[in-house]
């Protein structure tokens, strides 16, 4: 139980604070502290991610984050993806999916030091964030993840998003992209469900948290911090035998 309150409260924060779903941090916590396989904890992880991207989206919205037409795109994407995603994984060897997910943590460090704004040329054109709802919604049902750290950094991209403000965005869109990855996985699988909802409703408290934290103080700070730790995981992650 303390092990499911510390992953909690560590996904939980980083989600308010970076806008990513959590299970960026819950995945490789889970892989580590748990010891399970990491198929199974990519199953948990989505269930955690549903509380912790719910209670991230409130906490955004009650700082003054504006809602837009351009999530719905977004979701519906993300829902497509999600299934794909969770339906593939059962065909991937384990290892392979662990390398997959560590390889990713280092392009999402890379991302991280070198954070910059754009302007985007198409941010208004819908097939835009439906087509970003569905590359994070695969990469969120094969890997277990919110979705986060791909949707941020093509929202700003090719969007022309502030940070923040696709933050707000790709947590309201990990909700259902979670819920369908969840759903898929842990069918018939209580005790799983009971694990990743344990750990979602810690992860409460630390998004909160990390959520209004995020209005406060340097993001620049907060993404160099981020990415150090992303590369110690994804090194560590990428040589672990499972």
């Amino acid at each position: 139980m303390i092990r499911l309150f510390v992953i909690g409260i560590i996904g939980g924060f980083l989600s308010g604070l970076l806008g990513v779903g959590g299970g960026v941090i819950f995945v490789p916590l889970l892989t580590y502290f748990i010891n399970k396989d990491f198929k199974i904890n990519t199953g948990v992880s989505s269930m955690a991610v549903i509380f912790v991207a719910i209670a991230s989206s409130g906490t955004y919205i009650f700082n003054g984050f504006s809602l837009s037409v351009n999530i719905l795109y977004l979701i519906i994407g993300g829902i497509a993806g999600g299934f794909i995603g969770s339906k593939v994984t059962e065909l991937i060897n384990t290892l392979l999916l662990q390398r997959i997910f560590s390889i990713l943590l280092f392009l999402v460090a890379i991302r991280m030091f070198y954070n910059t704004n754009f302007v985007g040329a198409v941010n208004e054109n819908p097939f835009l964030y439906l087509l970003i709802g569905f590359v994070a919604g695969i990469l969120s049902g094969l890997l277990g993840i919110g979705g986060g750290i791909v949707r941020i950094p093509l929202l700003i991209i090719f969007g022309g998003l502030e940070n923040i403000v696709a933050q707000g965005f790709s947590l309201i869109g990990t909700i259902p992209t979670a819920i369908t990855a969840a759903a898929v996985k842990l069918k018939n699988k209580p005790e799983l469900i009971r694990q990743g909802s344990l750990i979602g409703l810690f992860g409460i408290v630390g998004s909160v948290i990390g959520g209004n934290i995020a209005f406060t103080i340097s993001q620049y700070i907060l993404n160099l911090t981020f990415a150090v730790f992303l590369l110690f995981v994804g090194i560590n992650l990428f040589f672990k035998r499972t």
